[in-house]
């Protein structure tokens, strides 16, 4: 009886355990396309990054890709309370097949979701909410037929509306890239991560809203830029990249680094740096110098042969 009762003691701690985890949903559905990416190429690199970092950390997590329009109105329906999303579309965003053409509703229900079901929105890409996939209709053969719409500004300023929030992710106010922070620094070498210390990031935001933290800041007068940057929002949260098409290595990086720094906190911060690799740039200057010495002992040969 008493080994029954641990038994069963054991089994609800791990079902507890189980349920405790965090969920990391990627946004990639197939019905749709990307904008400045190429989701499902940037899905894989994100798996093996969160793969590697889990490992690497020890850390507790689990990972659901949202791979079809269905998939994602039933998730986005049922609403799980603090779901974390990337968005692997970059700066489009799938809209549910239920709203038809009516976009507007659409991100008033996700700032809803943000505010009230805690749901952590992460947009390593681009001027986010730039584009939407919208109008889906069921073809005789079961597939879909959608439409392509550009929003522009339009998208992060109705989301925006809905959060109470005004932002944009023009760069020109600030006038340059902006530049990594001591955290920033301490995340990417936590993680082994070789990002630049100037972002190569063209839609920095600027909000009102009071940032949480970032990986990167550009300030210029009264105006400050971000990149990587976390905004509290309600019981949610808006995670931001604003990072380049490409490459695709460097946007999996951001999207990873934002979500788990934003999950694990203490871990991250208590972690010891990776020994890393050497940068391309650091490569190719070993390689000319290799290359100089050998021209140098080549010369020398030559001269001392002539004498």
């Amino acid at each position: 009886m008493r080994r029954a009762l641990l038994a069963l003691c054991a089994a609800a701690l791990l079902a507890y355990a189980a349920l405790a985890q965090p969920t990391i949903y990627i946004l990639d559905v197939r019905e749709s396309q990307g904008w400045w990416t190429t989701p499902d190429v940037l899905t894989r690199r994100i798996q093996d990054l969160l793969s590697s970092a889990a490992k690497d950390l020890n850390l507790q997590f689990n990972v659901v890709v949202i791979d079809s329009i269905e998939r994602w109105e039933r998730i986005f329906t049922e609403a799980p309370q603090d779901a974390v999303i990337i968005n692997a579309h970059g700066e489009l965003v799938p809209v549910p097949p239920k709203y038809g053409t009516d976009w507007q509703t659409f991100y008033r229900d996700l700032a809803m979701n943000i505010m009230y079901k805690g749901w952590v929105w992460v947009n390593p890409i681009g001027y986010g909410f730039f584009y939407v996939t919208y109008n889906y209709t069921r073809r005789p053969d079961g597939t879909w037929d959608w439409a392509l719409l550009t929003t522009g500004p339009a998208g992060l300023d109705t989301l925006g509306g809905w959060l109470g929030i005004v932002a944009t992710a023009w760069p020109e106010a600030a006038g340059g890239a902006p530049q990594i922070t001591d955290l920033g620094r301490h995340v990417f070498d936590v993680l082994g991560y070789n990002l630049p210390d100037s972002a190569n990031a063209p839609r920095p935001l600027t909000t009102n809203a009071p940032m949480l933290w970032a990986f990167y800041v550009r300030q210029s007068g009264n105006v400050t830029a971000y990149s990587c940057v976390a905004y509290k929002i309600g019981r949610g949260a808006l995670l931001w990249g604003g990072w380049a098409a490409n490459p695709i290595d460097e946007q999996a990086m951001v999207a990873v680094a934002m979500t788990l720094y934003y999950l694990f906190p203490a871990e991250i911060e208590a972690a010891q740096p990776k020994p890393k690799g050497l940068r391309p740039e650091q490569i190719v200057l070993i390689a000319w110098g290799v290359v100089a010495a050998v021209l140098v002992l080549i010369l020398v040969r030559t001269f001392m042969r002539r004498r």
